[in-house]
C-alpha cells in the first residue's frame, strides 16, 4: 500500500510540474547528473576520521560521495553503452561539471586569508585511482555516453567558507585538514555557490562564472551551452552574464531559489519547460527523479518510470535528475553497485515500454525546441 501511494503521489506531482510549458511530440529522455569533478568526502580514511570525531557528515549520505574513480567511470560508461534508443544511440548522461576545487595548501599558507583553487583535473592527480579520469571523460564524450556541461567553477560559497575558517571553527578546520569543505548539515550554506549575504556578492559570482566557463572551454575544446546552479540557487542578475558567455539553457527544478540575503530564506520563482527569459535563455525543468543513494528503501525505478510516463503524457521530455553520488564506489563499492543495478533496470524498462525513445543530452534539446 505504501509503495502504491508513493507511485500515485509521484504521478500526480509530475503531472502538476508538467502542466504548463512547451510541448514536444517525440519521446526524449535526458539524464542530468550534477557534481562531477567536485570534491566531497576524500577517502574511506577521512570518513572514519569524521565518524570518530562525531561530525555529522559521518551519518550523512555525503559520506560516500567522492570524486569518481576510474573504476566508477568505466563501470558507468559500460552500462550506458549497452542501452540503445530508437536511433541506435546509447544512453547518455549530461555530466554537470565543477571546474575547480580549493587548493588547501595555498589557502592554509595565507592563514585562511586568501582563496586559491586548482583545476579539477589537477585534483584527479592527487587521488589514488583517478589519474586517468580526464582521458576517460573525453572517451565518454567520444562514445556519446557522457557529455559535460557547466555546473560552476566550485561547488562552494567561498566567502562563507573562508569566514568560518578564519573564525577558527573546529569542525570546518578539521575537515579542511582532511581536504574537504563539508562537515555537516549546518554547513550546507557552503554548497550554495551563488547564494549571497549582500547584493554586492553578485559581481564576484559573475567573475567566478566567467572564469569557470573559461576553464571549461580550455579543458573540453567546446563551450557549455547549458548551466545548472548548485542547489538551484542563483540571482537573476547572473543570467545577463550567462547569456554573454553563450549559455542557451538553464537547467533546474520547477522553482528557482532567488537569494534574499538570509541563508535558507529564498524567493521561489516558478519556471516552466521551454520558457525563455529576457535574454532568450530557455529553462529546462527536471520532472523526474532517480536518486538510489538518497534512500535505499524507495522504489526508484518504479517511481521514475511513473514520472517519465507523466512527462510523455504531458508532451514534455523526461528530464531525470540523478546526482553523481548514485554511481560512486570509491569509498563504498556497494553504493556504486546498487546505483548501477537500478539504472540498468530503469533503462531496460524504458526501452521496452517506449521503443521510440530517444536518448539525448541537455544541449541537444535545443534542436527539438527550435523545430
Amino acid at each position: 500500500m505504501k509503495a502504491k501511494l508513493q507511485t500515485l503521489k509521484a504521478f500526480l506531482g509530475a503531472l502538476h510540474t508538467n502542466k504548463k510549458g512547451s510541448r514536444i511530440k517525440k519521446k526524449l529522455l535526458i539524464i542530468e547528473s550534477d557534481d562531477w569533478g567536485a570534491i566531497r568526502t576524500p577517502s574511506a580514511e577521512a570518513a572514519l576520521a569524521f565518524e570518530k570525531n562525531g561530525l555529522e557528515i559521518a551519518n550523512s549520505i555525503y559520506r560516500v560521495d567522492a570524486l569518481a574513480s576510474e573504476i566508477d567511470l568505466n563501470s558507468l560508461f559500460e552500462l550506458l553503452s549497452k542501452h540503445k534508443d530508437a536511433e541506435g544511440n546509447p544512453a547518455i548522461i549530461t555530466a554537470n561539471a565543477i571546474m575547480a576545487n580549493p587548493d588547501f595548501d595555498k589557502i592554509k599558507a595565507t592563514n585562511f586569508q586568501e582563496y586559491h583553487y586548482e583545476v579539477f583535473s589537477e585534483t584527479f592527480k592527487r587521488y589514488p585511482n583517478h589519474a586517468n579520469n580526464l582521458d576517460l571523460w573525453k572517451q565518454g564524450i567520444a562514445e556519446k555516453v557522457f557529455y559535460p556541461q557547466f555546473h560552476g567553477r566550485e561547488h562552494l560559497n567561498i566567502k562563507r567558507w573562508l569566514k568560518v575558517l578564519q573564525d577558527g571553527n573546529e569542525a570546518a578546520r578539521f575537515c579542511f585538514d582532511w581536504g574537504t569543505t563539508y562537515s555537516g548539515r549546518e554547513d550546507y550554506s557552503f554548497m550554495e555557490a551563488y547564494d549571497w549575504d549582500h547584493p554586492d556578492d553578485v559581481s564576484a559570482h559573475q567573475f567566478i562564472i566567467e572564469d569557470g566557463m573559461r576553464i571549461f572551454e580550455a579543458t573540453f575544446g567546446f563551450k557549455s551551452e547549458s548551466f545548472i546552479a548548485p542547489c538551484y540557487n542563483w540571482d537573476p542578475k547572473l543570467e545577463d552574464e550567462l547569456s554573454k558567455l553563450g549559455i542557451k539553457c538553464i537547467q533546474g527544478v520547477k522553482n528557482q531559489y532567488v537569494p534574499t540575503g538570509i541563508f535558507g530564506n529564498y524567493l521561489p520563482v516558478r519556471h516552466h519547460f521551454g520558457e525563455k527569459n529576457a535574454n532568450g535563455i530557455t529553462y529546462n525543468i527536471r520532472n523526474c527523479s532517480f536518486e538510489p543513494a538518497m534512500n535505499r528503501h524507495r522504489d526508484w525505478v518504479n517511481i521514475c518510470m511513473t514520472q517519465i510516463n507523466a512527462a510523455f503524457l504531458s508532451g514534455k521530455p523526461a528530464v531525470i535528475t540523478s546526482h553523481r553520488i548514485n554511481y560512486i564506489g570509491f569509498i563504498e563499492p556497494e553504493n556504486r553497485d546498487i546505483g548501477l543495478k537500478s539504472l540498468d533496470s530503469l533503462l531496460r524498462q524504458v526501452t521496452r515500454k517506449w521503443p521510440d525513445i530517444r536518448f539525448i543530452s541537455t544541449n541537444q534539446l535545443m534542436n527539438y525546441l527550435n523545430d
